[in-house]
């Protein structure tokens, strides 16, 4: 899963040194979909919206015992980056306070896990379309649990931001 890119902030033309490489110009206009995630079609040229950001919050809260990866000392949060990305956004005018984008208002904002032996890999998706993903190793006790089959079952956070925003286990 690629990761965002640093954005830069400077004016037109205004080179933005990257470590290693030559500059790179600056980048201009909103932070869409398609420049920070792997995604396609419209939702690849929509900007990240306000509430975007808040249903993957929500869904990220909604998974129990999930540690988001930024909030637990170190890694990336799809929501803290979605979060980041709809303010820089709302200052450029580009989107406004509380706006959905389409795409994730009629393709819904969730989080889903997949258990595997040791742990769990949990999958961001806006619109259907995976935008983060990462693996939560569960503690010695709960493997063992995991393993007598006592775990199971399934976890949903409905109605918040665009489209609903829903996490989901699936074992």
């Amino acid at each position: 899963m690629a990761q965002p890119q640093p954005r830069g902030g400077g004016g037109e033309g205004e080179q933005v040194p990257v470590q290693g490489k030559e500059a790179a110009p600056a980048h201009q206009g909103p932070i869409k979909y398609g420049d920070a995630f792997e995604v396609k079609g419209e939702l690849a040229g929509q900007p990240i919206a306000p509430r975007d950001a808040a249903a993957m919050r929500a869904a990220e809260e909604g998974v129990p015992g999930v540690p988001v990866p930024q909030e637990s000392g170190g890694g990336f949060s799809v929501a803290g980056f979605m979060e980041q990305a709809a303010q820089y956004n709302e200052a450029l005018g580009a989107v406004q306070p509380g706006q959905a984008s389409d795409a994730a208002a009629r393709g819904g904002v969730n989080v889903a896990q997949d258990a595997v032996p040791g742990g769990r890999i949990v999958t961001e998706f806006v619109a259907g379309q995976a935008v983060g993903q990462y693996a939560v190793a569960e503690p010695p006790a709960e493997q063992a649990k995991a393993a007598a089959g006592s775990e199971g079952g399934a976890a949903g956070h409905g109605g918040a931001g665009a489209g609903g925003a829903t996490a989901a286990r699936r074992t």
